[in-house]
Order: C-alpha cells, then structure tokens, then sequence
C-alpha cells in the first residue's frame, strides 16, 4: 500500500493531538491528574502480562480469567482484575459474560505475534531501565546520565550483559524502523544510481527498504560482527542481499566504506554532543568529498512539546547520554565534523536532515 503523503500524516497527527486536548479539556483537572498518574499501572499490567505470558491463551479467542488461570496455573481471581486492567487501556476488552478477547494493540504483547513488543516490555521495564527513571531527580540537581549513575554501568555495557533485553530492543527497533520506512522512502529524493552505506543499521531493516525502492542502487551494511551476521539472512528474505556489502566497525573507532549517502537512522539520538561530533567525523573520514549523510531521526525544537518525540527524549534523558534534537542542532554537529547543511525533509513522522561532506 503507498504511504500516505507527509502532509497527510502530520495532519492527521494535528488532529489527534488537538482531540486529545478537547477530552482533557472536559475533565477536573484531579480527574485528568488520576489518569495521567496511571500510566504506571499500564506499565506494571504489561510487564506482569508478559512475564506470565498472560494473554497468550487468549490468542485462539475469547475465554474466561477462569480459563486463562486453569491454562497457566495462576490465581483465577487476581487473573480477572489483571485482564480487566488492562481492559482498561484497550489491550483486551471485556464482555457482559466475563470473557475476555485480545485487541489489535492487544495481540503486540503476544511471544509470537509477527510484530510482537514482548521483548520491548521485557526490555522498558526491567529493574535496570527502572532505576534510571527513579533517579530523575538526581539528575536534575546534576545534570549526570540516569542511567549511568543509577546502575554503575552505561545501557549498552548492559545490555551486552543481558542478551534478552538487548534482543527485545532490536526487535524493537526494527518493528519501528519498518513501520517509518515506507515514509522516508517517499518522502526523500533518493538517487537511481550509486552506494548507499547503513552506519549502525542493524541487520539492515533501512537499508533493505531503501534498496528494495531503488533496485540499480548498491548497500554496504556497517556493523558489529554479531548484527551482520544476522543480516544475511534477513537481506536474502528481503531480495537484496547480493546488493549489500558487509563492513565490520565501529561508531567511534571508524571505518571503511565509500558511498554516495551514508544513513545515521536513530544514532545520533543516543549519544551526547562529543560523541556525536566524533561519529560525524569518522563518517566523514570514510566518505568523499560531495557525499552526503542523512541524519534519520525525530526532531525535537527547543520549544514544541509534541508525542512520541518529547517522550522520547526523555527516555535518551534516562536510559543514555544523548537526547533528540532539531534540525539545526544536527546542522551544527555536521559543521564541527565537516559538513555543510544540506535539504531538511519532513517525512510527517521522522526528520531528514542531510549534512554534505567539504
């Protein structure tokens, strides 16, 4: 199905915004307080779903908290006032008969759903991740990483130590990144001919987007060995895998690649300036002069306060050193590493900002 067009999308997000401010609007303020306030017991419910697999008997229909409790040996009673919660924020709905059915948003908690966030939750609500969110208002006294500080470690030290949570992010990540592709795929100019290089793409979810649109371009993928050798496969399903180079490296350490437009999607975001500034450089060591970088990502302005950008930027704020930045913040971070800006393209969902290499 074509992809709606950007204008369409932020519209559409307008609208969604705008209604949700009229239904607060109508409420007590203490009422709407309550429910803002209860988002932790969303998160609290999910966890508790995914860790007991509590929806899953519901995947062949409808049943009873009774029959989901006698399925996984669990306490019927309790079972009845989990589900109903999570009726609550729309996960499952709840008939007249007591019996309870998985919604489209529902079925995402699902192990085997062909979209499942299992692993996110698995992965936002483990007692790591927690801890830098409890440690917010430390970090607004000092400034210092929550997450860092909180556990003694960085996020990515520990999700090496913790290969299912780190699975659950990828997984994650590249749900999301199918989900955006189509959008950045219409939205931005991509040239007939030439090398397209994914920095830190992953198994090459981007990529193999961008290439299945453009089918004379050529990829290179640049990774960590354990990324590129989950991406053969995924690049074959795909239908492009004898396009796509493999290159080993590293974000800080550098690499070597030539292309004619380097992707940066979702990199940047997690890492502060300095570090940003040196991935800029190494990207820009490795390309030639004229090539141009595009800097994928949410954009965040100083003074708009929007969904799902704002949140997100909280969640670099707990969970790493980096944050989510405007525009002009990347054109400045691409001028220190040697780039001039470039074209700015709104894809209604994600941000394109391309930097051009001097």
């Amino acid at each position: 199905m074509r992809p709606p067009p950007p204008a369409v999308v932020r519209t559409v997000q307008r609208l969604s915004a705008a209604l949700e401010r009229a239904a607060a609007a109508l409420k007590p303020a203490q009422a709407r307080f309550l429910e803002v306030s209860g988002g932790v017991a969303a998160v609290a419910l999910m966890r508790a779903a995914v860790k007991t697999r509590l929806v899953e008997p519901l995947a062949a229909g409808r049943k009873t908290a009774q029959q989901v409790a006698a399925e996984l040996d669990l306490h019927a009673d309790t079972v009845h006032r989990v589900l109903r919660g999570l009726a609550v924020y729309g996960l499952v709905t709840l008939d007249a008969g007591g019996r309870f059915t998985l919604t489209r948003t529902g079925r995402l908690l699902l192990e085997d759903s062909p979209h499942s966030m299992a692993g996110w939750i698995r992965y936002v609500t483990s007692d790591a991740v927690l801890a830098g969110w409890l440690r917010l208002p430390e970090t607004l006294a000092d400034g210092k990483p929550a997450f860092n500080e909180a556990t003694g470690t960085t996020l990515w030290e520990h999700m090496a130590s913790h290969p299912d949570e780190e699975a659950g992010f990828a997984r994650t990540m590249h749900e999301l990144t199918l989900l955006a592709a189509p959008l950045i795929v219409a939205a931005y100019p991509w040239p007939e001919h030439g090398t397209v290089c994914d920095v830190g793409g992953g198994i090459g979810s981007m990529l193999a987007e961008v290439l299945r649109a453009r089918p004379t371009l050529d990829g290179v993928l640049v990774d960590q060995a354990g990324p590129l050798a989950t991406s053969r496969d995924y690049l074959a399903a795909r239908g492009v895998g004898e396009r796509v180079r493999p290159v080993q490296g590293d974000l800080f350490e550098g690499f070597e690649a030539r292309a004619d437009l380097y992707l940066l999607k979702d990199v940047l975001h997690d890492w502060d300036d300095d570090q940003c500034r040196q991935i800029l450089r190494n990207v820009r060591a490795a390309a030639a002069p004229g090539a141009r970088v595009l800097v994928l990502e949410w954009l965040q302005e100083p003074n708009v306060a929007a969904f799902p950008v704002s949140v997100s930027d909280l969640m670099m704020l707990a969970q790493t050193e980096g944050r989510q930045r405007s525009a002009a913040e990347h054109q400045a971070l691409g001028a220190a590493a040697g780039f001039e800006p470039g074209r700015v393209t709104d894809t209604g969902v994600y941000g394109v900002v391309e930097l051009v290499a001097v």
